[in-house]
């Protein structure tokens, strides 16, 4: 058999015309003998991304070119051409049957012998046809292969044409040369033995046109000059020096380590393409210098005429563009004439194809003074700020730089291998950095030069705030350098307003803006647009965990202002001193909590009214977004020592935050509230304040901290004498005892808090608590007394005036009756208690009801509809930032998938529910949890697995006190193990239980 590769693939037998097998019969060959990888074969079929039946379609090409290759003959059979084995494929080709093959042994003939050396080399050349594998497009590894014996040929022609040249015999080079040259006249190895040649046999002219033709092509394909070798060649042809110098050649050397910034750079190099100015605009240290140089490299080629360049950041147009006309030529009596310098410039580079790169631009005005005028000209510009004035500019934002890019450029300074070593350290540089290029280099330049500086180490030091900017500084680069000047350019009230927003340590909204500045929004924003166009204030989105953004009426949301974080450092070594300016945005924050709370705020200033209409549209919405910057707001005023502000910004900012808030925010604002109560020697409002800092560790599962912060609060309520405010505290202590195993704590807490409330008429106190009894009641076994605390519970909810305690007295009693077979009534409370959270638009209490709903669709049979009220609840859990609610939603929704016969998804849920359960140390979760994957495992058979499973449920339950509940983890138990322990226990219990 016989195949040729050295030109289109041919073989003696008739091939597939079908392109796989044909680029896999090439990638063999091109490894023959070789086994080839099938990650390999795969990456090499579909370069561009292999389909996921990609090993299946290698399976069946192999199998097409064995019937090809060794028709009758199975895959194992002796003779086989095509093998396949554990490491691959392989094709066998014997010596004599690949052209390739006969090419290299010709090229290694005749090495002691000159004519024969000489004919080896004709025979060698003679086995090609064309390009090597010239109708197959292949893979890198076949590319490779392609470029090798292309190589190899080359080396073999310019053997050849020295032994011709050497014997005198220049006809041959030339006839062997010439149509070479004229197909790759860059190629100055062939063009000087070319040039040689026709010298030789008398034809000088036609050898300095191959001589001027290469260096044409050199300048313009590749943007260089002719070397050492062919400018020999010229002197001895010419007799004379090759003395022209050539267009001007001013790029800066581009960033040998340049990294990433793909999409940036092809939108530049396309953007080039065009007469109209390229601008390249980031924020100071982003990197604009190091993409502009690059693309213009890229390009130059495209821009015979020269490259020009110049900073302009202490430099006067007019000096300039003296400089650039002085490079294309002009005579010192032209350019002493100041005033006509734009008419010359504009003359001289009509008809040019030229490249200027103008840096460190400030103004349109900079730019359009020295814009060429040739329609073959292109003008790249780098600044600090957008310049929406200069006409037909085409902008490329130079933004942060991608976690991968920043890495990449990371990895180029210091080695890939330091990083692999510590790659968490790594990660924590990068984030310290922001995706700042500066930064990055300057990080990865310290780690170069300091070989035994471990990363770990440096991520600590820039981990701190106060000493990130002194860490990224080194040798004459500085982040802080160049962020103070990018703040020097604009003017005092702007930086003025920096500091403030600084102040602030996180997004700001524009009717804050206002407030400080004491202007409109409408002007505020004018201001922050400009301020953005310089890139040093961005547009924010939504904090995380804090919900969807709030919107209007017109449906837009209320936009968000954020300092970039090194500007935020820089500021914040000189902090602003306008207490006026921020008492006013703090006070404006209040007066719109207020009115969220649905309050008529006194003392405080009128907010405008399009951002009352917002609130009053959307007050939860409007809370939920906003959370985080009162709690911002209440920290600015506790630094200045506005106490009474503190106070009533953090209380604000309790009330509207709710149960579902982010811990950290949550604890520190609780606890400024309450250093102001203490600072005010208000003893009533730190008992508020101390009930408050309970909820907000009980509402992220830190049960020991909640109980210290309840029982002191009790203590000053009990010392005030404020039934009302006692009976909350035992309210919410009984929560804590019960969740810890406590009930009888539980119980006696609530029944005294019911007493005490009842003392004082809350009717709302009283109808939570006996909604609470009723809970307990259920868990401890007593179903009849849990019957009767949530009708009385009910009762006393109907007689306030808003229907939300109702509402959650309904939902609390329809969980009991769902879990006792009553789901007609229980479906119609919950429906109920639905509509009152849609009407009141609290979104929280929206994804407890949907959560029943969903729990008692799938206990009544209808587990596709119970998924889709738990999948509701499950996002509305999410958007709000409740990871401990949505916990209690995936075990649903696992139950939900067990139902519809899905084990797999089911585990998939409780894996999620039972890692926050872990993580918050609930103890009740674990216990619903476990008794969920002992079902799971027992639906699949794995008897021994689901029993030990239930085991612990019953376990937990036990330890908590909750006898119904262990009932079912021990009937369960019971049904797949038949364990006379298990049964004893069961009617143990069962004494327990009254129903």
């Amino acid at each position: 058999m016989r195949f040729q590769v050295l030109g289109p693939l041919t073989a003696s037998v008739p091939l597939p015309s079908a392109a796989q097998p044909r680029r896999l019969l090439a990638v063999l060959l091109a490894r023959a003998g070789q086994f080839v990888g099938r990650d390999t074969l795969v990456d090499e079929l579909w370069p561009d991304g292999a389909p996921s039946s990609a090993a299946a379609i290698v399976q069946v090409t192999v199998s097409k070119l064995r019937k090809t290759l060794s028709p009758g003959l199975g895959a194992a059979e002796a003779g086989q051409r095509l093998r396949s084995g554990p490491r691959g494929y392989a094709l066998s080709v014997e010596p004599g049957e690949l052209d390739a093959d006969d090419f290299l042994t010709l090229l290694s003939a005749g090495a002691d012998d000159r004519a024969q050396r000489r004919r080896a080399l004709e025979r060698a050349l003679a086995c090609w046809r064309g390009d090597a594998f010239a109708d197959v497009a292949g893979g890198p590894l076949l590319e490779a292969h392609k470029l090798w014996l292309e190589d190899r040929r080359s080396a073999a022609l310019l053997q050849l044409v020295e032994l011709e040249l050497a014997d005198g015999d220049g006809r041959a080079v030339v006839e062997r040369l010439d149509p070479v040259v004229a197909a790759r006249p860059a190629d100055e190895r062939f063009a000087a033995r070319l040039a040689s040649a026709l010298g030789a046999v008398g034809h000088r002219e036609s050898a300095l046109e191959v001589l001027r033709r290469t260096r044409r092509a050199l300048w313009e394909e590749a943007g260089v000059w002719p070397g050492d070798d062919l400018v020999a060649v010229y002197r001895r042809i010419a007799g004379t020096e090759w003395t022209t110098p050539g267009p001007p050649a001013q790029l800066p050397p581009a960033v040998p380590d340049f990294t990433g910034r793909v999409a940036e750079l092809a939108g530049t190099v396309r953007a080039l393409r065009g007469s109209g100015p390229v601008v390249l605009h980031g924020a100071a240290g982003a990197g604009k210098s190091a993409l502009a140089v690059q693309a213009a490299w890229r390009v130059r080629r495209r821009f015979p005429d020269g490259q020009l360049t110049a900073s302009l950041r202490d430099a006067e147009p007019a000096t300039v563009l003296t400089g650039f006309l002085r490079q294309l030529g002009a005579t010192p009596a032209e350019l002493a004439d100041r005033a006509g310098l734009t008419g010359l410039w504009r003359s001289y580079t009509a008809d040019r194809r030229l490249l200027v790169l103008l840096e460190d631009v400030t103004t349109e005005a900079q730019v359009r003074a020295l814009l060429p005028s040739g329609p073959g000209c292109a003008t790249l510009v780098t600044t600090r700020r957008e310049l929406p004035g200069l006409c037909g500019a085409r902008p490329v934002e130079v933004g942060c730089l991608s976690t991968e890019d920043a890495r990449a450029l990371l990895a180029a300074i210091v080695g890939e291998a330091r990083l692999h070593a510590e790659p968490s350290a790594a990660h924590r540089v990068l984030e310290c950095c922001a995706g700042l290029a500066l930064a990055v280099r300057i990080a990865g330049a310290k780690l170069a030069a300091r070989p035994n500086l471990r990363v770990a180490e440096l991520a600590a030091r820039l981990a701190d705030d106060r000493r990130r900017l002194d860490e990224l500084a080194t040798g004459d680069l500085a982040v802080r350098a160049v962020v103070t000047s990018a703040l020097r350019e604009r003017p005092a009230a702007d930086r003025s307003l920096l500091r403030l927003l600084a102040a602030f340590e996180g997004p700001v909204p524009d009717w804050c803006v206002a407030a400080l500045l004491d202007r409109p929004p409408a002007e505020a924003r004018d201001r922050l647009e400009e301020l953005a166009a310089a890139h040093l204030v961005e547009r924010a989105g939504p904090v995380p965990g804090e919900g969807t953004s709030c919107s209007g009426p017109d449906g837009r949301a209320a936009p968000r202002w954020a300092l970039p974080p090194f500007i935020r450092l820089v500021l914040t070594e000189t902090p602003e001193t306008g207490s006026a300016a921020l008492r006013r945005a703090c006070e404006a924050a209040l007066a719109l909590a207020e009115h969220a709370r649905g309050r008529a705020p006194s003392g405080l200033p009128t907010p405008d009214p399009a951002v009352l209409r917002r609130v009053a549209a959307e007050p939860g919405a409007w809370a939920a977004e906003e959370t985080a910057h009162l709690a911002a707001a209440a920290r600015v005023a506790a630094a200045r020592g506005w106490h009474d502000l503190t106070e009533r910004l953090a209380d604000a900012c309790t009330a509207l935050a709710g149960t579902p808030w982010l811990g950290h925010a949550a604890r520190a604002v609780s606890v400024l509230g309450l250093a102001a109560a203490r600072r005010r020697q208000d003893p009533r409002a730190e008992a508020e304040k101390l009930y408050n800092l309970g909820s907000v560790h009980w509402q992220h599962g830190h049960g020991r901290q909640a109980r210290n912060y309840f029982v002191m609060a009790e203590t000053r309520f009990r010392q005030l004498d404020d039934p009302q405010g006692t009976g909350a505290v035992l309210a919410a202590l009984a929560d804590v005892h019960l969740d810890g195993g406590d009930p009888r704590a539980a119980e006696a807490e609530l029944v005294e808090a019911l007493g005490l409330l009842r003392a004082c008429g809350d009717r709302h106190g009283q109808a939570a608590a006996a909604a609470q009894l009723g809970s307990l009641a259920e868990d401890v076994g007593d179903v009849r007394r849990a019957v009767e605390s949530f009708e009385a519970g009910m009762l006393l909810a109907s007689e306030c005036d808003d229907g939300r305690g109702h509402d959650q007295a309904a939902k609390r009693y329809a969980d009991v009756l769902r879990r006792h077979g009553g789901y007609d009534r229980a479906a119609d409370l919950l429906t109920g208690a639905l509509g009152g959270a849609v009407r009141t638009r609290e979104r929280h209490w929206e994804a407890h009801v949907l959560r029943s709903l969903g729990a008692l669709h799938t206990e009544a049979g209808e587990p596709r509809d119970g998924e889709r009220f738990l999948t509701r609840s499950l996002t509305l859990f999410e958007q709000i930032g409740h990871r401990h609610a949505a916990a209690y939603t995936h075990r649903c929704l696992a139950e939900a998938r067990r139902r519809a016969g899905d084990p797999a998804g089911a585990r998939w849920h409780l894996r999620v529910a039972m890692g926050v359960f872990r993580e918050l140390r609930d103890r009740r979760g674990a216990g619903y949890t476990l008794l969920s994957l002992g079902r799971t495992h027992a639906d699949e058979g794995a008897a021994a697995e689901a029993a030990r499973l239930l085991r612990t449920s019953a376990g937990l339950f036990r330890e908590l006190g909750f006898p119904l509940w262990e009932l079912r983890a021990l009937g369960e138990l019971t049904a797949v193990s038949s364990e006379s322990p298990a049964r004893d226990r069961t009617r143990e219990v069962l004494t327990k239980i009254r129903t």
